[in-house]
């Protein structure tokens, strides 16, 4: 079984609250819907960040991780996950913003090295998309001087490191997308954005 990771340490600033506690159209939480694909998928699932929105449950499935030091990205949030020891080699990761990940999706990204980086693009000339991806422990040497140096985007570091990408099939395009804001929201429970 694998290890899932959620990065929910943001701060919300174009959703305006919480994005993990943001109400989706059928009443539960958005984080619940990145949650559920991961259930199925993993082990024990991580929350990295101060995830202000969601009460996370007290089981031994679920994972509690604080930013150190928080509020600097979700590179700065992968690097706290690498060295936490919770697993050896890699995890699955998303965003708390990401309510329509499938399990099926995700696996995908746990099809290659374990030791090498894997996120998805969208078409072979597109630039990658981070999140959702796999990152595995031996990358946190190489984050970790990204760091030092006041690298913080993730993207940049990705791309100065040997990593894989994975084709997303063109139906599954719109299963990676975030809501980020208000107004996604409302699109999205308009049935606008399906």
């Amino acid at each position: 079984m694998y290890i899932g990771a959620i990065l929910a340490g943001g701060q919300s600033l174009r959703m305006g609250k919480p994005k993990e506690g943001a109400l989706m159209p059928d009443g539960r939480k958005m984080i619940e819907h990145v949650i559920k694909p991961l259930v199925e998928l993993c082990q024990k699932i991580v929350i990295v960040g101060n995830c202000r929105g969601f009460f996370i449950p007290p089981q031994q499935k679920f994972i509690a991780l604080p930013d150190d030091p928080p509020g600097r990205g979700p590179l700065s949030a992968i690097a706290t996950l690498l060295k936490s020891g919770i697993d050896k080699d890699g995890y699955v990761v998303t965003a708390c913003d990401q309510p329509f990940l499938t399990p099926d999706l995700l696996l995908l990204l746990l099809e290659g090295k374990p030791s090498v980086p894997r996120i998805f693009k969208q078409d072979m000339d597109e630039m990658m998309t981070p999140l959702p991806g796999y990152y595995p422990v031996c990358w946190l040497s190489k984050i970790k001087g990204e760091l030092e140096s006041g690298e913080y985007s993730l993207c940049n570091a990705i791309l100065k490191s040997a990593f894989e990408t994975v084709l997303l099939p063109r139906e599954s395009r719109g299963l990676i997308r975030n809501i980020n804001t208000l107004t996604d929201l409302e699109t999205f429970a308009s049935g606008q954005n399906r």
